[in-house]
């Protein structure tokens, strides 16, 4: 599914029949993560009048059509593909990133039904953890290449571009559901303890890295450990009070 929805962009990995597959499912594909915004099934006039097709259908038929062109005309890899094969790749990597994502919380969140975990645990540790052991280790990473500076920058940059985009996105959808009605957030005591201690913490940061004059002592990342241990240990305890 990969290679027929994700272009290659090398020229070595060119393939006519898996470049002409990513040309009729691609469309498809971002129509589908974009399903909140209309219906795949919308009735379209096509060709005969009073006739009525589903949006889907239509837009396969225009991508197999231009897909069957490009298996017939193109016979060895073209230049002029580089840079869209490269932006199409970005975008359908992300599709399947979402869907996947997606696929995994419906999961999660069917597992905490199961095991009775209320949502707001499992988004503080398990969700928490997977969405940011990526940036853990590529912080890490660049911080032992000798680029202090730069795995900063990433530390506070990753989780705002989440908070900012990832959530403002988020909450445009939703509310686009429910539109006129207003999208109500349901009021949790691990929201307030988790927002306390993250202010806690960029505060802390901010005070003693400019009276170190932007130099990061030590004993503050031990303490910023020392304050996410204590931060997971009251959400255990406020969520076992709860439950």
């Amino acid at each position: 599914m990969l290679k027929l929805t994700i272009p290659q962009s090398s020229p070595s990995e060119w393939n006519r029949f898996y470049r002409s597959a990513n040309i009729a499912l691609c469309p498809l594909a971002l129509m589908y993560s974009c399903k909140s915004f209309f219906s795949l099934n919308h009735p379209i006039v096509f060709l005969l009048p009073n006739v009525h097709f589903p949006l889907w259908l239509i837009v396969l038929f225009g991508s197999s059509s231009l897909a069957l062109v490009h298996f017939i005309v193109e016979t060895k890899p073209p230049k002029t593909e580089q840079m869209p094969v490269i932006l199409i790749g970005f975008i359908m990597s992300v599709f399947w990133i979402s869907t996947m994502a997606g696929e995994l919380l419906n999961c999660l969140a069917a597992l905490g039904s199961l095991l009775e975990v209320p949502p707001s645990l499992l988004g503080l540790t398990v969700l928490a953890w997977g969405n940011s052991v990526g940036d853990l280790v590529a912080d890490v990473a660049v911080a032992k290449a000798g680029q202090p500076a730069m795995a900063m920058a990433g530390c506070f940059a990753g989780p705002m571009f989440n908070m900012l985009f990832g959530l403002g996105t988020a909450l445009v959808i939703q509310t686009a559901n429910i539109y006129p009605q207003a999208y109500e957030l349901h009021f949790h005591v691990s929201i307030v303890v988790a927002f306390v201690f993250l202010i806690l913490s960029l505060m802390g940061t901010l005070l003693v890295v400019t009276w170190c004059r932007f130099h990061v002592p030590r004993f503050w990342g031990f303490c910023l450990v020392g304050l996410y241990v204590f931060f997971i240990a009251v959400s255990l305890l406020i969520a076992k009070l709860q439950f």
